[in-house]
């Protein structure tokens, strides 16, 4: 394969990255996308759009070095197989064990999480502050159960975002800050005093 052909390959990985990414960045904002506060419309998207680039763009250039690899020691197939996995598992081990050592998860002190032990100790402490006022005396607690279940379970199960919500949103004191989000979607059927509700029921219940 001569260098005008590579050339081609390169281009056309990096055209199709392009493309893909640019229909990941529009739909995130036809679907209604609205990032977490204190972070840009326009960076958060940008971010994962690179993000997505460069994992379509480098997996094409695997691809094509295995290829290229295969090609040069086609009598020897039997050990141009095992080697290209080597080398992409390395990638990957590089990838998530060094590049990415801090982590996805980020505790509001600045901590990250990796591990499951981790998780599970930042879980099992209180949150230290809450934007959603105690449940009042003779709270209905089941009745606020049966108001989650019918607007929340529109959109998603409440499994689905459990792990977020204790996360992001409970342990850092903005459930009502969700609930509102959730409230201002078309169709959710939230109105004020549901908000409360649900907002009580999240903080003492889920």
């Amino acid at each position: 394969m001569d260098n005008k052909s590579n050339g081609k390959l390169i281009a056309l990985a990096i055209g199709g990255a392009a493309l893909m990414c640019a229909m990941f960045f529009g739909v995130s904002f036809l679907t209604g996308y609205v990032p977490a506060p204190k972070h840009s419309q326009i960076l958060t998207p940008l971010r994962s759009f690179m993000g997505w680039f460069m994992l379509i763009f480098c997996a094409s250039l695997i691809i094509m070095g295995i290829g290229k690899m295969s090609s040069a020691i086609s009598d020897k197939w039997f050990l141009s197989f095992p080697l290209s996995i080597f080398v992409i598992v390395m990638v990957m081990f590089f990838s998530l064990r060094v590049y990415w050592e801090q982590g996805r998860t980020t505790t509001v002190d600045g901590k990250y999480i990796r591990t499951v032990s981790e998780l599970n100790e930042f879980l099992s402490k209180p949150a230290a502050v809450s934007d959603v006022p105690p449940a009042p005396a003779g709270f209905d607690f089941a009745a606020g159960k049966t108001l989650v279940d019918n607007r929340c379970n529109k959109c998603h199960t409440l499994d689905s975002v459990k792990d977020l919500f204790n996360t992001k949103y409970k342990k850092t004191g903005k459930v009502n800050l969700i609930v509102k989000r959730m409230q201002g979607f078309p169709g959710s059927g939230i109105s004020d005093d549901d908000a409360k509700t649900i907002g009580i029921w999240l903080h003492e219940k889920f």
